[in-house]
């Protein structure tokens, strides 16, 4: 019971983070916080998937590591592809840089949030 009820916070924080990636986005230019939204949106849903299927995750942001052992061998190159792009952008998200964050950048890290919610079968 316990467990259920941490899976369910963290579907709930990845939620809420894809909802916060959703309004900055429409309503700012702030592209590197609706990117970093996205980006946390990520992993915590990859998080609450190992976590459903019993396993343990160590607590790093590294996206390519939690997709990889959320679908181990599965053939889900695409989605891959689309994950490592949003992780790529982490340096950015997380130190300033001189670096930004595009508005096609950050819609397409919206979209491949909302592309993992999906493939998990669990609605942003």
């Amino acid at each position: 019971q316990e467990r259920g009820k941490i899976i369910s916070e963290w579907l709930q924080r990845a939620r809420d983070d894809f909802e916060s990636a959703e309004v900055i986005l429409s309503e700012t230019d702030n592209y590197e916080i609706a990117a970093y939204h996205a980006h946390q949106a990520i992993e915590k849903i990859l998080k609450a998937e190992l976590l459903k299927n019993g396993e343990m995750f160590k607590f790093i942001h590294d996206l390519v590591v939690l997709f990889q052992q959320v679908f181990k061998s599965e053939d889900r190159q695409k989605l891959f592809k689309e994950v490592s792009f949003v992780h790529s952008l982490y340096p950015i998200l997380r130190y300033p840089s001189g670096d930004q964050v595009t508005e096609q950048q950050a819609i397409k890290c919206l979209d491949v949030a909302k592309a993992v919610f999906r493939e998990l079968q669990t609605q942003p």
